[in-house]
């Protein structure tokens, strides 16, 4: 957990002071950072199982990007993020039992419309790498692929984002007797983004 939490912050301040420093009329390099929601989308081998008492987890994300404008209708963006998703688990009541978080870093590359200035919706293939959990899950998936969708508006140095990723494969499994059980990440994400270079210039 303690270095989930440094990489966040590394990964934030190193983006901050040495990345910011590039920006060009096409091209800028933005920080993101944000409110996460991920639920779990539950399979079973079995119609008539179910699996209760999982709920989705409140967490967030942070990461670095760099945008172009191919012309003045597209643009390409890649992002390397850090995520914390997982579940909650909730009893008959639905009260909060303890949470599972399991943390990733990831490369997004999306394509998008630039329809406005500084408006764009965006779209593209997700990979993410998980490497380490809150609680022990012997059956958690090294790789996470899915696609992600992005809605951006900056004006000037800062923007807002609300973002949706859908995950194909599963991230981790629960067999209970003859029954197996298949987790699938889903997310919301809405945040902020900043563009430390055009800070600058805005002054």
């Amino acid at each position: 957990m303690k270095t989930a939490y440094f990489l966040m912050i590394l990964l934030l301040v190193t983006s901050t002071v040495v990345l910011g420093q590039a920006s060009s009329k096409q091209g800028y390099f933005g920080v993101r950072v944000g409110y996460l929601r991920a639920s779990t989308d539950l399979t079973s081998s079995r119609n008539d199982s179910r699996l209760g008492g999982v709920a989705p987890l409140n967490s967030f994300y942070g990461g670095v990007f760099y945008q172009h404008a191919l012309s003045r209708w597209i643009a390409y963006r890649v992002e390397v993020n850090y995520q914390q998703k997982g579940i909650e688990n909730q009893d008959q009541d639905g009260n909060k039992l303890f949470e599972q978080k399991f943390h990733y870093v990831g490369v997004t590359p999306l394509i998008g419309f630039t329809p406005l200035s500084g408006l764009g919706f965006f779209v593209g293939p997700e990979a993410n790498y998980y490497f380490g959990e809150s609680a022990f899950s012997k059956n958690a998936a090294s790789v996470e692929l899915g696609i992600s969708g992005r809605i951006a508006y900056r004006y000037k140095w800062i923007g807002v984002e609300a973002s949706y990723f859908k995950s194909f494969n599963e991230y981790t499994h629960l067999d209970l007797g003859n029954t197996r059980f298949g987790f699938k990440n889903q997310t919301w994400q809405v945040g902020l983004i900043f563009v430390p270079a055009m800070l600058k210039s805005a002054n």
